[in-house]
């Protein structure tokens, strides 16, 4: 049997989230939304079998690598297809973006097998959806004060559902955001912003939910959202208009009270930046998801 990968498209987000939701995946990796919007950035190939969600990727930092098989069918057959793929390909197996416990899976069916490495700066952070929707205690006392003064400088700011019919709101917000910059022809940050037209524009197909922070007629501030398996949601894209720096913890807040369902909310990775690694941790994360990579290291498994 062999694997027949192709690139995703949003027919696949049934088969995809089922495997994803059989085995409560974590990862910002396994959304669907990120293995369709990140295809071009990636070269991101897949394909669902026996239950098994398989990756394989051919550009940028993940070229030559595979995904970690996901779903409720037999693992120790899914790493061995895919070590037939990459023979096929003749490259080595690599898995990248593996969990601990993915690691902890690989090496109890093939022990001593692998080569295991830290990927530094993609460990994921992960939130306790109760802890960022109530704020409470000395922790997030600096938060719900940037909140309490957005609220007071802006009484008549409202959130709003982000729906397919709206999501060209949340396109403008975001190109207000980029123009703002002092890096907007940065090619990572434009093609972030091809990304979120690419959302709006699939906005249905994909699952997307999320909000929209208006202040009076003015909508400054936004966030995009998808699930990634039961009670677990990955927050994809939040954007505020420069102009209202204490909107960006209202916007958070606000997002985490409408997913009252939630248990976590993934807020994903740091990618080394100072900045956006100082706003991540002061939210204080319940869960640091560390990421690795792992190389077999022969021919045969």
């Amino acid at each position: 049997m062999s694997l027949c990968f192709h690139s995703p498209v949003p027919a696949d987000r049934a088969a995809a989230a089922a495997a994803a939701n059989s085995v409560r995946a974590m990862e910002n990796d396994a959304a669907f939304v990120n293995l369709y919007l990140l295809r071009e950035k990636y070269g991101t190939e897949l394909c669902v079998s026996g239950g098994m969600l398989f990756r394989r990727y051919h550009s940028g930092i993940r070229a030559g690598c595979y995904g970690f098989p996901i779903g409720n069918g037999d693992l120790r057959a899914a790493v061995s297809l895919l070590a037939a793929d990459a023979d096929e390909r003749g490259i080595p197996l690599r898995l990248t973006l593996l969990t601990k416990a993915q690691c902890e899976q690989l090496e109890a069916l093939f022990p001593g097998q692998f080569a295991v490495e830290p990927m530094t700066d993609y460990t994921e952070y992960l939130y306790l959806q109760e802890n960022l929707a109530a704020l409470r205690g000395s922790r997030y006392h600096g938060k719900r004060n940037h909140i309490a003064q957005f609220w007071r400088g802006c009484p008549e700011a409202y959130i709003q559902p982000l729906i397919a019919e709206n999501a060209d709101i949340a396109v403008g917000i975001a190109e207000q955001w980029l123009a703002a910059r002092s890096n907007p022809d940065d090619s990572s940050l434009r093609y972030e912003l091809s990304c979120i037209r690419e959302a709006a524009a699939n906005w249905d197909a994909l699952h997307l939910t999320g909000l929209l922070l208006y202040d009076g007629a003015n909508p400054i501030g936004m966030t995009v959202v998808s699930e990634i398996s039961a009670g677990v949601f990955d927050i994809h894209f939040e954007k505020v208009i420069p102009a209202h720096p204490h909107a960006w913890p209202v916007v958070v807040n606000e997002m985490a009270k409408c997913l009252a369902g939630a248990a976590y909310l993934n807020r994903e990775e740091d990618l080394g930046e100072r900045g956006m690694r100082s706003s991540k941790q002061s939210y204080r994360p319940d869960l640091l998801n560390e990421k690795y990579t792992a190389l077999r290291r022969g021919k045969e498994l």
